[in-house]
């Protein structure tokens, strides 16, 4: 199966998605349209493809939809030998997907009938697919969304269901998402769907759509909901994104990392995060630079490992000649607790960091005005501390 002409499918985000499921396809050792058909009913993926689709999708005939390309690109790297993380890798081709195809439509008229519903339930059990069902339930009202689920549970009709819970953070427009959640976490039985469509949500749309979400819900007052779609955007995003999406999160007034958050994050995603304080230093104050990369840290890694991070980028960014940033980020996490001086030593004596990182640590600490700095802002912390007048930041290293 080979890749249509750029004539037929021109230079651009469409195509890259095309040519990294091409890449997927070989890796996978070019299975047959049947065996690819067969083999994602088997592994009940979000949605099934005839052998006539598989191949109208791969030469470039037909783009897939959101469901269809997350199903291929889990089959394929499911087959592939050292292939991509099927999760990871889904992520990103439908991210790109969504960001070339969505427009946002706010469409959340009441929907008093239950025709197009039944219309619907009629079709998905006739065709034996949920699109009818994912099409009737795409950004319509939360009421709407609940009578389908409720009658798709009825008809114990479960792959169905999870398509079309799948299927909402791909179809909501963002002004409509924090909606959604307030109501599927009112109906108490679909409470796990809200913060599967919150993590989806971050993970697949774009810094715009994600930066509207979150201005809502920070708006509301949901900011543990702000937080898990921000955690789920930093999980999968590039730096880039990440820089972009802080930057506008700050143009906002929205501070990251006094977004409240009481659930438990055990997946570690330091990587990329020296690259996304430059980034954001470009444009954004360094002290907020320092809060910004303090905030990713402590979302993703706990206790000893994030302030070993924390050191390595300050290290790595003295490296690079930039020490404004270098000093501000030093400056702030000495000036956290006793116990940051025990983990510094620590560090100095991991196997982890490199000779090179150690040693512009050493030089970093012990220059005359970060010592200083640091001795200020503990005072002031102290000082703060006691008379209440500012909370002790949620996340520390």
């Amino acid at each position: 199966m080979n890749m249509p002409t750029e004539d037929a499918l021109p230079p651009g985000p469409l195509r890259q998605v095309l040519s990294d499921l091409h890449k997927l396809y070989y890796l996978a050792g070019t299975p047959g349209l049947r065996e690819i058909s067969s083999g994602i009913a088997e592994m009940d993926l979000p949605a099934m493809l005839n052998r006539n689709l598989v191949s109208d999708i791969l030469s470039g005939k037909k783009q897939p939809n959101a469901l269809q390309l997350e199903s291929l690109v889990r089959f394929f790297s499911s087959r592939a030998a050292n292939g991509p993380d099927p999760e990871v890798e889904s992520n990103r081709l439908v991210s790109i997907l969504l960001d070339a195809n969505f427009t946002p439509e706010y469409t959340m008229e009441a929907d008093s009938s239950s025709l197009s519903i039944e219309a619907s339930l009629r079709e998905a059990s006739s065709r034996g697919t949920a699109e009818p069902l994912i099409r009737a339930c795409a950004d319509r009202s939360p009421a709407t969304i609940l009578l389908t689920l409720t009658e798709i549970k009825a008809r114990n009709w479960h792959r169905f269901l999870k398509q079309v819970e799948n299927s909402l953070a791909e179809t909501f427009s963002p002004a409509n998402i924090p909606a959604l959640v307030a109501e599927l976490r009112l109906a108490r039985d679909h409470t796990w769907v809200a913060e599967r469509t919150l993590s989806r949500f971050g993970a697949l749309r774009s810094v715009e759509d994600v930066t509207e979400t979150m201005r809502l819900l920070w708006a509301v007052g949901s900011t543990g909901d702000a937080s898990t779609v921000l955690h789920a955007f930093v999980r999968f995003k590039k730096p880039g994104d990440a820089a972009r999406l802080y930057k506008l999160l700050l143009s906002l007034h929205i501070h990251p990392w006094k977004l409240r958050d009481n659930r438990l994050r055990e997946n570690s995603f330091t990587s990329g995060v020296t690259e996304f304080a430059l980034l954001l230093n470009a444009t954004v104050d360094a002290g907020d630079v320092a809060m910004a990369v303090r905030h990713w840290l402590g979302v993703g890694v706990r206790g000893i490992e994030s302030s070993i991070e924390y050191f390595r980028i300050c290290a790595q960014i003295l490296g690079i000649g930039n020490e404004e940033l270098a000093e501000t980020l030093a400056v702030l996490v000495l000036s956290q607790s006793e116990r940051i001086r025990s983990d510094l030593e620590i560090f100095l004596s991991s196997e982890t960091p490199t000779n090179i990182e150690k040693n512009a640590m050493r030089t970093l600490i012990t220059r005359k005005d970060v010592q200083t700095r640091t001795n200020i802002a503990r005072k002031e912390m102290a000082l703060n501390k006691k008379f209440g007048i500012v909370e002790t930041p949620r996340h520390s290293p």
